[in-house]
């Protein structure tokens, strides 16, 4: 399936260089009147902004490796899942830092020099800042999360000495730039695209994006009110069958719900193009079983990201989640590892078993960011955080209804809240969100600690409480001739 969007690969993309991570070399084509000059190049520029959404598969990875849900398979250790030589030379802790801020760098470009082309369609002008603020904010969330403050950068920076001297600021400053960033995105972002525009940034991406926010800073009214205002839009749905919504084939297809209405439950994803833009999920997350046939087969890969046994044993009996989050066979082939004793299971929401056939690190499957459904437990989160279950219950259950479990009742407040933390899990695992959530209820570290499944031994003995916080890359600290700090720990 050919995507809609994000398959130009511009000039505009090199205005990122890779030698220097939180800037570009000085370029002399970026001023006002040369590029982006007029609207095409305007459209240009905001498209390659999308591109560093997961630009590598190192900040999927991390959004729930390890966790109580996943480990990585023992081939190579990897530092920032066993904690073992974590330092601010580590090489994924480098890539989420680089990725993340090379986006910065891209949305600046389209925020700074965009609003003063010449345009026919002044709407056409206002949505493309409007796309570029929602990014500026995904990426500053990614960067606040994973590394507490960090510095804020509005400007297209052309001399990299202008970095010397340059400081963190506090992650409540970050937090309140990415959330008026949104505030600014969902004025004038539309409610939903068609045809080649699929795929950017909506009204309601940024309103639910927004609640996610809000959530992760302990505002429940403000999380409230967020993801309500995505539900009374009536542009989302939850489709009937779990299992349809992990397929290639699946993008940008109205299905049906439990009613026969067809539905939309894809808020925003990102998007992949086999040999255009690689997804890396499908072999990642799959197994290193000598009998599948290697990583060009379904279900052949790397073993970065397996399910624990502490996964499995979440789902209760009769959950229809269950099959498609736990895979143990293929074809009949019971899964074995090879390199990690003991390990088989992988999850199967990345198999795509009837998209595209898998060339190694090269897929062609969509990566969602926000679904319909995490709208709906964001919501009963909130509710329960502000007034106890009571009126959390129908946002809870509408999900419950779907995986075929019987609805909740009866709780306390902090029954409620273990049972929410628990669905959560089991509805929107291995989607690149768990690791954030333990992460904003303060309890990542204990819970890593306590994880069951024997292949969680070795993250659990060393991890510490400061690996709650990535290291700042040591290169960025050198850029900034040591004004920028490092996080305690490193």
């Amino acid at each position: 399936m050919k995507k809609p969007i994000l398959m130009i690969a511009m000039a505009a993309i090199a205005m990122v260089s890779c030698e220097d991570i939180i800037t570009e070399e000085p370029i002399d084509f970026l001023v006002p009147g040369s590029f982006p000059a007029n609207e095409r190049d305007a459209i240009a520029a905001t498209t390659a902004a999308y591109t560093r959404l997961d630009g590598s598969i190192i900040s999927f990875y991390y959004g729930f490796t390890p966790s109580d849900i996943a480990y990585q398979g023992q081939h190579n250790m990897r530092p920032i899942s066993w904690f073992i030589n974590l330092t601010s030379e580590d090489g994924d802790a480098t890539a989420l830092w680089q990725e993340n801020y090379e986006g910065v760098s891209l949305a600046n470009t389209v925020i700074s020099f965009v609003p003063d082309i010449e345009m026919n369609d002044k709407a056409l002008r206002e949505r493309l800042v409007g796309e570029a603020k929602f990014l500026r904010a995904y990426y500053y969330f990614e960067l606040v999360r994973v590394y507490g403050g960090v510095p804020i950068l509005t400007d297209v920076v052309t001399d990299t000495e202008k970095l010397e001297g340059i400081t963190r600021n506090t992650p409540d400053e970050v937090y309140q730039f990415i959330e008026q960033d949104l505030t600014d995105a969902i004025e004038v972002l539309p409610e939903q695209y068609v045809g080649g525009d699929l795929g950017r940034a909506t009204k309601w991406a940024a309103t639910a994006l927004l609640s996610r926010v809000h959530l992760t800073r302990g505002e429940w009214q403000s999380a409230n009110t967020r993801a309500q205002e995505v539900i009374a839009s009536g542009m989302f749905g939850l489709v009937a069958d779990y299992n349809s919504l992990w397929s290639q084939n699946a993008e940008y297809v109205l299905m049906p719900n439990d009613e026969g209405a067809l539905v939309n439950e894809n808020v925003f994803d990102i998007q992949f193009q086999q040999d255009e833009r690689n997804d890396f999920k499908q072999s990642w997350v799959a197994s290193r079983d000598t009998e599948i046939g290697g990583v060009n087969t379904v279900g052949g890969g790397w073993e970065n990201m397996l399910p624990t046994t502490d996964y499995l044993n979440m789902f209760e009996e009769g959950d229809l989640r269950k099959d498609i989050s736990y895979v143990t066979e293929l074809n009949g082939n019971v899964l074995e590892s090879p390199r990690t004793p003991g390990a088989g299971p992988i999850t199967g929401k990345y198999l795509n078993a009837d998209g595209d056939p898998p060339k190694g690190n090269n897929g062609s499957q969509n990566t969602y960011v926000i679904r319909y459904s995490d709208v709906l437990l964001m919501r009963a989160e909130a509710e329960n955080e502000l007034n106890g279950p009571a009126n959390a219950y129908p946002f809870i259950n509408e999900v419950r209804k779907r995986a075929g479990l019987p609805p909740l009742s009866g709780l306390s407040q902090a029954s409620f809240r273990e049972a929410l933390r628990k669905e959560r899990a089991t509805e929107l695992g291995f989607e690149g969100i768990r690791k954030y959530d333990l992460l904003r209820w303060g309890i990542f570290v204990e819970t890593i600690r306590n994880v069951e499944d024997p292949h969680m031994e070795v993250p659990a003995a060393n991890i510490q409480e400061h690996h709650v916080l990535l290291p700042v890359p040591k290169r960025e600290i050198e850029i900034s001739e040591g004004s920028l700090t490092q996080n305690p720990g490193y």
